[in-house]
């Protein structure tokens, strides 16, 4: 018998059998996959569109990426070629037959490395598209490999790119370059139902110009056809395109995108440019009849090129007038946001009489740090609307910064009633996900088509503003509204002019209700405890006091160069405090105390306002009007910022606080003052409770 003998194979002899292996079952795979092939090119009439486009680039990016290893960058430019490729073939060579496709046979020719006429048919074709369109590539091949290119063509070949509806390319796309691009200097893709609700609100016509200075892929400026498209009925796209809108884009590859998504509309591409727009360029100004955008946020960075900032008056120093105005003085900041430039190059594009919708962060239309520009805005058009975002909105695309919808009329304008509205549901949640209209029961509802309703207010607030427009009368409720031009005070978010709060302030005056700047004085001077270095005081921060018994409860002991920056006044028996910042400010558990004597020479954090010598209303009775809904929604109406919610100082002295009959007054103070007290010896209860259970048990040798 004879004796066989076993050989074992290497690692090397392993790896190279299993990647053998592999390759012949994904051989396999693609001989069964072909077998789906055609075994004709497609024809012009078997092209239909998606309803699903962004999950046909998914399926082609990851093909590439996993077979390729190509980075983002690369994918994303080997993937364009094809789209352009694709477009052009479905405008160019529909009598003439399709070439963008791939047959059966051919795809087994490429498995068997058999000549095959599929790579030089791309080829030809994309060379015929880089001549049509010579300013969408940088080089002149495809680069993928043909196995790879045959899976991306075999998967686009029967999806009508001209016919797929713009918002459905419209997500698609923005999923698309997000995943490239996203993000890297603030730009952050606009939500469609905000894009929609610009352009309906803003309303252009077929004969304006619109431009877009920051225009990403070219959400509003499609739109723009979109909405042109569906209100005239022999609208030329491909002529109001080439002739009307204009998008610049600093990106290179996002405004690729962008110029290839005007041209499945019709368009040539050269309708955008690749441009810093805040470089002046004095040839556009002016040449704008209505201009939409959603530009960078300057959370990445201010603009610091001195060659910009000296060209605008946004960019230097304000101070402020006798008059309690503005101007401008020589002084050329080092750095400024990059959207305040761009709300004055905005208004120079527009010509005389020209409109805008700008998307902002709410904190250019109600900080303090900001009045200079909204002073300088309403010196230079008239506020036509202004519609509150929710804080949710961007968070699926980048971003959780609170934002509204700014719409302006460029001087020469008169504008008398000016529109607010809050959008209350966007149609998605936090993740993206669409979100449906519900009854009373929870059932779902459906359209006249059985289809399901996106809970989604923005149509509605774009009908009422057209109402306002047309003379019709729009509708009113809290969340819509027009506020009279002369009724604008320096802010102008929504939130601060809401009907109820307006008619709680008018009904106090009515009353004879003080702003609390005159019944108290209000401690704006830090102290100098520091000095004491090594001595110990007591600090009160926000969190050590309870809300409900509006008690100082737990103050801290500490040396006094250990306290924190934020350790500021001084206070004394008989002050009231309540807090100014943080996420309880405008709510019922806003911290606000009493000063006791056990407080008395503390020092409390400059999350407080400290109010002192209380005159014209008793003490006690504007501590417990403190905790009231009516005092807390005037603070809601002047907080500003929403990562950490505050009021100013100067706002809150403005706070109305009724003066009641002194006999009610004292009422309510002395039952304060009863409750106080019987909270006070409570704790003194407690903590003596606390001191004999000590004792009891140090008796057993604890």
């Amino acid at each position: 018998m004879k004796t066989k003998t076993v050989r074992y194979k290497t690692r090397s002899e392993k790896v190279h059998t299993s990647k053998r292996q592999r390759k012949v079952k994904e051989q396999q795979l693609l001989y069964s996959e072909s077998s789906l092939l055609p075994q004709s090119l497609p024809r012009p009439h078997e092209l239909k569109p998606t309803l699903n486009l962004s999950a046909v680039f998914d399926e082609c990016h990851n093909n590439i990426y996993a077979n390729e290893g190509m980075l983002k960058d690369k994918i994303f430019h080997e993937m364009v070629k094809l789209l352009v490729m694709k477009l052009h073939d479905e405008q160019h060579n529909a009598e003439n037959g399709l070439q963008f496709g791939i047959t059966a046979n051919e795809y087994k020719s490429l498995l068997a490395n058999s000549p095959s006429g599929f790579e030089k048919r791309l080829n030809k074709l994309f060379s015929n598209v880089r001549s049509a369109h010579p300013n969408f590539f940088s080089d002149d091949v495809l680069k993928l490999r043909p196995l790879t290119l045959a899976f991306v063509v075999g998967r686009l070949q029967y999806t009508s790119l001209s016919r797929t509806a713009g918002d459905i390319k419209g997500e698609a796309f923005q999923v698309f370059v997000s995943r490239h691009q996203r993000g890297e200097r603030g730009e952050f893709f606009t939500p469609h139902p905000i894009v929609k609700l610009a352009v309906e609100m803003i309303a252009p016509k077929p004969d304006e110009k619109v431009g877009d200075p920051a225009c990403g892929t070219a959400g509003f400026l499609i739109q723009t056809v979109s909405y042109l498209a569906r209100s005239h009925r022999h609208f030329d796209k491909a002529s109001y395109i080439k002739a009307n809108l204009r998008g610049i884009e600093f990106n290179p590859d996002v405004a690729l995108s962008a110029s290839i998504r005007l041209a499945f509309e019709g368009g040539e591409g050269t309708e955008i440019s690749c441009a810093n727009t805040l470089l002046e360029n004095e040839q556009l100004n002016g040449t704008f009849d209505v201009v939409l955008t959603n530009p960078p946020f300057g959370s990445k960075g201010k603009v610091e090129d001195q060659r910009i900032l000296k060209s605008y008056l946004l960019a230097r120093k304000w101070n402020k007038t006798a008059n309690n105005g503005w101007e401008a003085s020589h002084q050329v900041l080092a750095g400024q946001s990059p959207e305040i430039l761009f709300i004055e190059k905005c208004l120079r594009l527009l010509r005389a009489g020209g409109r805008m919708a700008i998307v902002l962060p709410d904190g250019l239309l109600q900080n303090i740090s900001n009045g200079h520009i909204r002073y300088w805005i309403r010196s230079q058009a008239r506020i036509l609307g202004v519609v509150s975002i929710p804080q949710e909105a961007f968070v699926p695309y980048g971003t959780g910064i609170k934002t509204s919808l700014l719409l302006l009329q460029k001087l020469p304008a008169k504008v008398e009633s000016v529109f607010m509205a809050r959008i209350r549901n966007i149609g998605y949640d936090v993740k993206g996900q669409p979100l449906y209209k519900r009854d009373d029961n929870g059932k779902l509802l459906r359209s006249a088509s059985g289809a399901q309703v996106l809970d989604d207010d923005t149509g509605e607030i774009a009908q009422a503003y057209s109402d306002l427009n047309n003379g019709e009368r729009a509708s009113r409720n809290e969340n819509i509204f027009t506020v009279q031009d002369r009724s604008l005070n320096s802010r102008l978010d929504v939130e601060h002019y809401l009907p109820r709060d307006k008619k709680l302030i008018e009904h106090l005056k009515a009353h004879g209700a003080k702003p609390l700047g005159m019944i108290a004085d209000i401690l704006t001077e830090s102290d100098d405890f520091r000095l004491a270095e090594d001595a110990e005081i007591k600090y009160i921060a926000i969190s050590d006091v309870d809300s409900r018994s509006m008690q100082v409860v737990s103050p801290q002991i500490i040396k006094a160069h250990e306290a924190p920056s934020r350790a500021t006044y001084r206070v004394q028996e008989g002050d009231i405090i309540t807090a100014v910042a943080g996420a309880s400010t405008g709510t019922p558990k806003q911290a606000t105390a009493l000063i006791t004597e056990e407080e008395d020479d503390a020092i409390c954090s400059n999350g407080f306002a400290v109010f002192r010598n209380v005159h014209g209303v008793e003490p006690l009775f504007l501590l417990a009007y403190m905790r009231t809904e009516f005092y807390l929604r005037q603070v809601r109406r002047m907080m500003t910022g929403h990562a950490i919610p505050c009021v100013s100082i100067e706002d809150l002295s403005k706070v109305l606080i009724p003066i009641p009959p002194v006999a009610k007054q004292r009422r309510i103070a002395e039952s304060i003052s009863q409750t106080l007290a019987m909270r006070r010896e409570a704790i003194r209860s407690g903590e003596k409770t606390v001191s004999e259970a000590n004792e009891l048990v140090s008796q057993f040798g604890g």
